[in-house]
């Protein structure tokens, strides 16, 4: 049955994924246009500077591009709050509840497919920053200059900084990784925790679950810089961060799974 509420979940969702993924695309040739004008070839010494229409289109592109970014990075997460609102706690959620399904298989339905669009979400925004900043340096560095030169000048950089700060590089990219992946699925769960402890208030509940949210954002954020307060040196800074946010992030995804596990079976004894 899980399976079924899985398609279900991903048919009610996959359009304005689409729509967002195709966004992504389309911001990121904006980007990418961007760095054509004039005068960010310039900065390479190949030519005169110069400063003319194309180039200010070209700067107010860049603004564009970096606020489009951020409204679909937000935008996906809104729309993933909104929905399992109303598919949970308004009267499009009543025939939610009546499936022969238990609560388990609801919330994992939902997390799942609301974290592998936010996966697909943050890979795509990942290669559309990798693109612009490849374009980016290509048009400002100097003819001749191949791109294994470039790899191998920022590998050099990552070895200057492990020596002399003492942190681990592959170490950090690494949890990196896995904090990123595993993320998705934990920061929805925390999502949809926070808007469940929202059905506890009499009124306005859908936003005192987003306002539930920022706080238990802002207290995991107060809780990684106490123990990085613990810190002696930026190596051992550096060395637990992605560490503690991984692990603060999974017990607060547990709990807060627990909180709506707990808030939807109260709902249901009540109805």
């Amino acid at each position: 049955m899980l399976g079924k509420l899985i398609k279900h979940e991903w048919k009610g969702t996959y359009r304005m994924g689409c729509l967002m993924l195709v966004a992504m695309a389309a911001i990121t040739f904006l980007g990418w246009l961007s760095f054509r004008a004039p005068v960010w070839k310039s900065m390479n010494g190949g030519s005169e500077a110069s400063f003319g229409w194309l180039d200010i289109f070209s700067m107010f592109t860049v603004m564009i591009y970096a606020m489009l970014l951020a409204c679909i990075t937000f935008g996906i997460r809104i729309y993933l709050g909104v929905r399992f609102y109303k598919t949970m706690y308004t009267d499009e959620g009543y025939l939610t509840h009546t499936l022969p399904v238990t609560k388990n298989q609801i919330l994992a339905s939902k997390i799942l497919v609301s974290g592998l669009w936010t996966l697909f979400i943050l890979l795509s925004v990942c290669l559309s920053l990798f693109i612009l900043v490849f374009s980016m340096v290509w048009t400002v560095i100097p003819e001749g200059f191949l791109p294994a030169d470039f790899f191998a000048a920022v590998w050099e950089m990552m070895e200057e900084m492990e020596s002399v700060f003492g942190f681990r590089a592959a170490h950090f990219v690494g949890m990196w990784i896995v904090a990123s992946l595993t993320g998705v699925f934990t920061s929805n769960a925390i999502l949809f925790g926070a808007i469940s402890l929202g059905q506890l208030v009499p009124r306005a509940r859908l936003l005192m679950g987003i306002l539930f949210y920022i706080l238990i954002l802002v207290a995991e954020q107060m809780l990684v810089s106490m123990f990085r307060s613990f810190a002696t040196t930026i190596g051992v800074y550096m060395n637990i961060n992605m560490d503690l946010r991984f692990l603060i992030d999974l017990l607060a995804a547990a709990l807060l799974y627990a909180a709506s596990y707990l808030v939807i079976s109260r709902k249901l004894n009540l109805a």
